[in-house]
């Protein structure tokens, strides 16, 4: 039974009890998102699912998943960076015996657990039972810079962090009668960590996850089959300080960018009690609370470090640096409340957050383009942006650029390009993510491309005419499985095509899929920027009246934006916000597109002041010629006056 569904790729888990291990539900399966719930009885033959509440024969169970997993039509519409470019950096790049040699390289360094213990407070036990370990990684902006200059690519000492999984262990004896002997953890990936600042990435080894097999957590070696709780931080020094000083199994987020994919679910499905640790400010209780509903809110507590404290702590690591007491922070854990009508007291702590931390409140800010954060302010969840203009004036270099440098900032980012294929919208943004032409140094490639398929970014499949319903149950998708955080529809009127039988039809559909956008949006906290073609394009300026469709599409609008072609032969484009429900900010942000890197840039008030005619100082009227001799030296001008008196 554990053999075929290790065939089928599905990933069982145990339970705790005998003979009872936990996969997915063959009727529930790519249409439910809760649908690894079926309970399946080893010894019985039997299963049952709590989504759905189907039972039934190992014999129906296996021929309702065949037929589920023959079908295409439930496949999702949706592939990563990784896949776009092919991507086959799924292996470990050494033996994995090596790989288990590294936390016996630590035990062995006195001197590197010393300084751990006095830098950052971790215990040498704790990091033992963690399997924190030694090893030598590169550095991929190391690698490009010793590329570019021609020199050998050199290692750094890495602190390593194993991310651990389950899998089924078919050399377990017969008579075991624990789930403990069916069942082993095997490292599936390591994250690399420069020993100067452990909770920043430096690599990944594999670079990108092998998706054949679930995702790991960092810590899931804490966990014994009798545990009924655990905590999830963002960092793993953070797991690690919770452990340390409350002894209950803690781990951490595969990744640092708020994001619980749905491949590492299946291992947290069993524990009767989650708490959910992440960074006391807007963004990580933000995502505290998207991690609970995912999870189940019933089972989920919260926790803020801070418990109201305005310059405390704000993760766990911070609080056992500075000497706080981690189990009564735990202790201060809430539930999400389900009313759908609350007061005041239900909405002070958020509100609170936001009065502190009123730079998150505007979003995440531009890095690129630093004059647009002056108008829009930042990137935030729950917005509609419309982003039209000219054809050709390039709407999507300019959308492709924003989203790219909103998803290096830890947003994930879903692109559903109708007009362009994927593969050549990848190549564009892998050039703006290089900054530079890569068809004239080939030998940067790979090292770019391994850096840009780290990206929390993912493409849908479709191409031109696709029915709303179909993008937004793909959209759906990605949000459950992959946090994505900011959706790029380019563009409605591809989308819509061919699709509606009359003008009008095509009208009310256009509606339509502009209201269901909306409400994705707003129940979702996702930000869709959607581009729009403008309704005539003849050259003169674009008002928030020339997007194509109704009122209803600026209306729906958080945001409108407009790219504006200069009215004169030596002005400027610019970025022409029309609408911005978030501060009202309205105005223009002229720019420049750079040809070798496809990306803007934009330009401050010095670059477009136009230059001021220099005139010669006047002299006192006791010292000019007189106006006949003067007309002949050009270091006296003449007045207007005088000219016209020698005219007449």
């Amino acid at each position: 039974m554990i053999e075929f569904l290790y065939q089928n790729h599905q990933r069982p888990v145990p339970t705790g009890k005998k003979d009872i291990v936990l996969t997915n539900c063959p009727h529930c399966i790519k249409i439910r998102k809760n649908s690894f719930a079926a309970y399946l009885d080893l010894a019985k033959s039997t299963y049952n699912c709590k989504t759905c509440g189907t039972r039934g024969s190992w014999q129906e169970y296996t021929r309702t998943l065949k037929k589920k997993l023959t079908s295409n039509q439930t496949e999702p519409q949706l592939i990563s960076a990784s896949n776009v470019f092919g991507s086959h950096h799924s292996q470990f790049s050494r033996p994995i015996e090596q790989v288990e040699a590294y936390p016996e390289r630590l035990a062995q360094d006195t001197d590197v657990l010393e300084w751990l213990h006095t830098t950052y407070k971790i215990k040498p036990e704790v990091l033992r039972t963690y399997g924190v370990g030694l090893a030598n990684y590169v550095d991929p902006d190391t690698r490009l810079r010793e590329i570019q200059e021609n020199k050998e690519v050199q290692e750094s000492l890495c602190l390593t962090f194993p991310q651990t999984t389950l899998t089924y262990n078919p050399e377990a004896p017969e008579d075991e009668s624990s789930p403990e002997g069916t069942f082993k953890l095997d490292t599936i990936r390591i994250k690399a960590s420069s020993l100067d600042t452990p909770s920043e990435t430096l690599a990944y080894d594999p670079p990108v996850p092998n998706r054949s097999i679930s995702a790991g957590l960092f810590g899931y070696k804490t966990v014994t089959f009798e545990s009924d709780s655990v905590i999830i931080t963002r960092r793993e020094l953070d797991a690690m300080a919770i452990f340390q000083e409350t002894g209950i199994p803690s781990v951490s987020l595969p990744s640092s960018n708020y994001q619980l994919e749905e491949s590492v679910l299946p291992l947290l499905e069993r524990f009767s009690k989650l708490y959910v640790w992440l960074d006391d400010d807007v963004d990580g209780q933000l995502a505290a609370d998207r991690f609970a509903n995912k999870l189940g809110d019933s089972r989920c507590m919260i926790v803020s470090t801070r418990i109201n404290s305005p310059h405390g702590p704000v993760n766990a690591h911070g609080a056992l640096l500075e000497g706080e007491d981690l189990r009564s922070i735990l202790g201060s854990a809430r539930q999400i409340k389900h009313d759908e009508i609350m007061d005041f007291s239900d909405l002070r702590e958020e509100v609170y957050s936001e009065i502190m931390n009123p730079e998150q409140t505007r979003g995440v800010q531009s890095k690129d383009l630093p004059g647009w954060n002056s108008l829009l302010k930042g990137h935030r969840s729950g917005e509609l942006t419309i982003l039209t203009g000219p054809t050709g004036s390039g709407k999507t270099t300019i959308i492709s650029q924003l989203s790219l440098d909103y998803c290096q900032s830890g947003v994930p980012t879903l692109w559903g390009s109708f007009e362009i294929l994927n593969k050549r919208l990848a190549k564009r943004m892998l050039y703006q993510y290089s900054g530079k032409d890569l068809s004239t140094a080939p030998q940067e490639i790979d090292a770019w491309a391994n850096k840009f398929e780290q990206l929390p970014l993912y493409f849908l499949k479709f191409f031109s005419s696709t029915a709303i319903k179909d993008v937004l149950k793909a959209c759906s998708h990605a949000v459950y499985a992959h946090d994505v955080r900011h959706i790029i529809l380019d563009n409605l009127q591809f989308m819509l095509s061919q699709q509606g039988r009359s003008s009008l039809d095509r009208w009310e559909l256009q509606d339509e899929a502009i209201a269901e956008l909306r409400r994705f949006a707003t129940q979702q906290d996702v930000h869709i920027t959607l581009v729009v073609h403008p309704r005539k394009d003849i050259g003169e300026q674009l008002d928030i009246n020339s997007v194509f469709g109704s009122a209803k599409v600026t209306q729906e609008a958080d945001n409108v934006v407009i790219i504006q072609k200069p009215l004169k032969a030596d002005g400027y484009r610019t970025l022409d916000v029309k609408k911005n429900r978030y501060d009202g900010t309205l105005g223009a942000m002229p720019y420049v597109f750079m040809k070798d890197s496809l990306k803007i840039r934009c330009l401050n008030d010095k670059e477009t002041a136009k230059p001021k005619r220099i005139s010669k100082p006047r002299y006192p009227k006791s010292t000019y010629p007189s106006a006949v001799n003067r007309a002949d030296h050009a270091e006296y001008p003449l007045s207007t006056e005088e000219i016209a008196g020698q005219i007449y």
